[in-house]
């Protein structure tokens, strides 16, 4: 692989890309609000991740074979997009040669999407943020959007905005609030509103809402073959290491 990393990220060539990341998460509300704007901005496959790391598998979308770790684009919008469980250790080298390929392409912003768990109902549910600068963080409180300033962001989100913040790239994590047991589609309604308000995207969020519990019921179940398949995959691990 490039640059002796076991990832390649396999794009065209696009200039001052958007990037938005939605991996699973908390309630799922990154991996929804990804589909979400994919299916409704029309957005067609434009890359992939490659690795011997990734489960050989082929997702089968429409009758047709798609990777499980892809892009879609439209215009200058990549939306980086998993439907596996990816291990810790590809994260970092995925985000580190994806930030690697934003910085050569100009990148306009990275805004990673995902779900914060509160483990209540609220009547109005929040979005919380964080940007790589004291500056960005000022653009998301004047849009609403509450500043996280202690805390832990794990995977795909956190390490992007580590690697994009010292790279000096325009990044920021939008985190819905969420119940946290189950697939949240509401939630991730309420990310791409936000998201919406920083990066001038239109689209509406209202078949998102109308379709809440049907998408609920759908996710729910892709949830549960992704936490098996994980849990497969980890005493596979410690059965060889014990």
């Amino acid at each position: 692989m490039e640059n002796g990393s076991p990832v390649r990220i396999v794009l065209p060539e696009i200039k001052n890309p958007i990037l938005i990341e939605g991996y699973p998460g908390i309630g799922l509300v990154g991996h929804i609000a990804a589909n979400f704007l994919a299916k409704e901005l029309k957005m067609e496959m434009i890359g992939y991740v490659e690795s011997p790391f990734i489960p050989p598998m082929a997702l089968i979308l429409d009758g047709k074979p798609n990777p499980p770790l892809r892009f879609y684009g439209k215009d200058n919008i990549i939306l980086a997009v998993a439907d596996i469980y990816v291990p810790p250790t590809l994260v970092s080298e995925i985000a580190r040669e994806l930030v690697r390929y934003l910085k050569d392409m100009g990148a306009d912003k990275i805004v990673s999407l995902g779900g914060i768990g509160i483990g209540l109902f609220k009547e109005k549910m929040d979005v919380w943020g964080v940007g790589a600068t004291e500056e960005l963080n000022k653009k998301l409180q004047e849009r609403g959007v509450k500043v996280l300033q202690y805390g832990s962001i794990m995977g795909m989100s956190g390490k992007l905005l580590w690697e994009a913040s010292r790279e000096k790239l325009e990044a920021y994590v939008l985190l819905g609030e969420t119940f946290g047991d189950r697939p949240d589609p509401r939630a991730a309604a309420n990310v791409v509103e936000a998201l919406k308000s920083l990066t001038g995207i239109d689209v509406s969020t209202e078949p998102l809402l109308k379709e809440a519990e049907m998408i609920e019921e759908q996710l729910r179940k892709m949830h549960e073959q992704m936490e098996a398949a994980r849990q497969k995959a980890q005493k596979q691990y410690e059965s060889i290491y014990l």
